[in-house]
């Protein structure tokens, strides 16, 4: 009897044994499963049903999506190709439950999105319902519509599954870049239209009337209407328009560009009414357009008016047409002239010495680049408030047939600024402000500019000072020298 129980119990043993060494030389199963052996690029069509979903997104143009429902209108592109290649690489980790009694216990029993895939080939895979994220872990509960089984996922596809339509839908209001733009057109109810045009490199103002444009403002306003985004959809199918300040818009914005200069606008309406929105109410041109919201500082931006764009050169000059220069100001009288290339003479109390080109060289350069920070008054109507009767410093230009290129006045002003509380002491504060022989305008510039055309003045008009004779070769050997100082006054 003992004898059967040992064998027995070797055979047990056997058998165990036998089992440990063949599961030990089986491969580890692999816990993460692809679900679709896909490509994002294969997926024509993505479906999202679910309580707060129900959005159907399909490939447009190449590289290009459309919402077709519940409202047509472009996509995100960036957005939903993120979800495309969520769904073309969605793996399973780990099976929880093969045959669930309850799906409520992992949220299934109403998924809160179930995505649907439709293929290039026309081929409909079976639907991913999402449920809900785990406890513990970063994962969330997803099924399959064909099969009971109930698995873990990452929840990073919860997050690209659940976006909603407006998390889905393109946010860009003009569909233009900054460098596509040519032409743009502001009209605003209270005023004329500013309309701005590009030429080769360079922009011009149209309207009201024609002048350069300030390139980096023109940048400026190029880069806020390529940029701007809608920050809220409102209503897509608006029915009183009057209640969002559309009917009769406050600003207009017509943009032209592309290849075939297609024109693309935006009507602005009243700002939103809801706390701390800092939004204005926008519709892109079109009755099918929804109402959106964007940021409040793209109206400003859109908001400047004719002289917050127009060049603000004080005088617009090409440096190799410049054949002489006059400059006077104070103790400076100086006359430079071209005696050839890159090499120039300058003149002052009758004394003429070659100039420093270098030197030269920055003069020109400082006049080129003296703009202004503001348009004060255009035309000037009071010379003196702004220093022009007595400029601290006027300066000619001339071409090689003496004929003028244009005159710079620039002048530093002593103001005195009287403070909102009335016990404060006034503020003394000095000004510059520049005008041209090219317009009537008043610009104010910063009085940096206006120290530093004066310091190169007043170098090189030391420069053409006659030198002072050495005492040793004024006077005969033996003789005392000149004294420097100043005659006695003539006995009466």
């Amino acid at each position: 009897m003992n004898t059967r129980k040992t064998w027995l119990a070797l055979l047990a043993l056997a058998i165990i044994g036998g089992y440990a060494y063949y599961s030990s030389r089986q491969p580890e199963p692999s816990k993460n499963h692809a679900v679709f052996q896909l490509k994002p690029d294969q997926i024509e069509r993505i479906e999202l049903k679910g309580p707060a979903h129900d959005v159907v997104i399909e490939r447009g143009k190449p590289g290009l999506w459309r919402i077709v429902k519940p409202v047509e209108a472009d996509a995100d592109n960036s957005s939903v190709d993120a979800l495309a290649s969520a769904l073309a690489s969605l793996q399973t980790t780990e099976t929880v439950d093969t045959n669930p009694q309850d799906l409520g216990n992992f949220g299934l029993a109403d998924p809160s999105v179930t995505v649907y895939i439709t293929t290039k080939s026309g081929r409909t895979l079976p639907g991913v319902m999402v449920g809900k994220n785990t406890p513990v872990g970063a994962n969330t509960y997803v099924k399959l519509t064909d099969a009971p089984a109930v698995m873990l996922t990452d929840a990073g596809f919860s997050a690209e599954a659940t976006k909603s339509l407006d998390d889905l839908r393109s946010k860009t209001l003009i569909g233009f870049t900054a460098d596509q733009i040519n032409r743009v057109v502001l009209t605003r109810s209270d005023g004329p239209a500013l309309e701005l045009a590009r030429k080769g490199q360079n922009w011009s103002i149209v309207k009201p009337q024609e002048y350069p444009a300030d390139p980096a403002a023109v940048n400026q306003l190029l880069d806020t209407i390529a940029a701007a985004r809608v920050n809220q959809f409102v209503d897509d199918h608006p029915e009183d328009l009057t209640r969002f300040g559309l009917a009769t818009p406050s600003l207009k914005l017509q943009v032209f560009g592309g290849k075939d200069n297609a024109e693309e606008s935006l009507l602005f309406g009243f700002e939103q009414s809801k706390a701390y929105a800092n939004a204005v109410y926008v519709r892109r041109g079109g009755s099918d357009q929804p109402v959106c919201t964007v940021a409040e500082y793209v109206v400003k931006e859109l908001g400047k008016g004719y002289d917050d764009l127009r060049d603000k050169s004080v005088l617009r000059f090409d440096s190799k047409d410049v054949a002489r220069i006059s400059i006077a100001g104070g103790p400076v009288q100086i006359v430079i002239d071209s005696v050839g290339k890159d090499k120039w003479t300058v003149t002052g109390a009758g004394h003429t010495v070659p100039a420093e080109t270098p030197v030269v060289q920055s003069l020109l350069d400082q006049l080129q680049q003296l703009k202004g920070s503001s348009i004060v008054e255009d035309p000037m109507t009071d010379a003196a408030r702004f220093g022009m009767a007595e400029p601290t410093l006027t300066i000619t230009l001339y071409d090689a047939s003496g004929k003028t290129i244009g005159v710079i006045h620039a002048s530093q002003v002593q103001e005195t600024a009287t403070p909102q509380n009335p016990s404060a002491k006034p503020i003394a504060r000095t000004k510059g402000y520049a005008t041209s022989s090219a317009d009537q305008a008043v610009y104010e510039i910063p009085t940096a500019m206006i120290r530093d055309l004066e310091t190169t003045a007043t170098h090189l008009h030391n420069d053409a000072e006659p030198p002072s004779p050495s005492p040793a070769a004024a006077s005969p050997a033996g003789s005392p020298a000149p004294s420097n100082a100043p005659a006695p006054p003539s006995a009466q």
